[in-house]
């Protein structure tokens, strides 16, 4: 699944395109800028010694990349369903970066405003909650991948 962005957003707009995802029932978001293509999950080589969150790498068009399993980083159990399970390919600061998620669902077009920036009652130093936005009767989380990656890897992220 190819992220078509027919509709784009121009710079300064008041919109937001996100790709809601879930781990278990819960359901998160990334800014679709970041994001290339979602993918099946493809076979994984494991890399010793590396960090926990990272599952090893995959090739991709020739290019190898890493997999960071986002429900360890987010210390969730493995999905009930590995058949809805995907890879979020995604690129930001020069980087591309394999997202392992248990379902992606759908892409979001909302307002700037309608994200709610997270209470400093459940902030922590691994604050990976950036945005939370409010649809219905549920609930999106925007989480902060840059900190991730950086996170496992302080000198990537400059």
């Amino acid at each position: 699944m190819t992220i078509e962005k027919d509709i784009p957003l121009e710079s300064g707009s008041k919109e937001l395109e996100i790709i809601e995802f879930q781990l278990q029932n819960n359901k998160f978001g990334i800014d679709v800028i970041k994001v290339k293509e979602i993918i099946q999950p493809l076979p994984v080589t494991f890399i010793p010694h590396a960090h926990p969150y990272m599952e090893g790498i995959v090739q991709l068009r020739g290019e190898v990349l890493p997999v960071i399993d986002l429900a360890k980083v987010l210390n969730f159990d493995n999905s009930e369903d590995r058949s809805k399970e995907k890879y979020i390919v995604s690129e930001f600061n020069q980087m591309k970066v394999v997202f392992h998620v248990h379902e992606v669902s759908q892409i979001h077009r909302i307002s700037k405003q309608q994200v709610e920036k997270p209470s400093d009652m459940y902030a922590s130093e691994r604050q990976q909650v950036i945005g939370i936005i409010k649809k219905e009767n549920e609930m999106i989380l925007m989480l902060d991948f840059e900190s991730i990656i950086s996170e496992m890897n302080p000198i990537s992220i400059n």
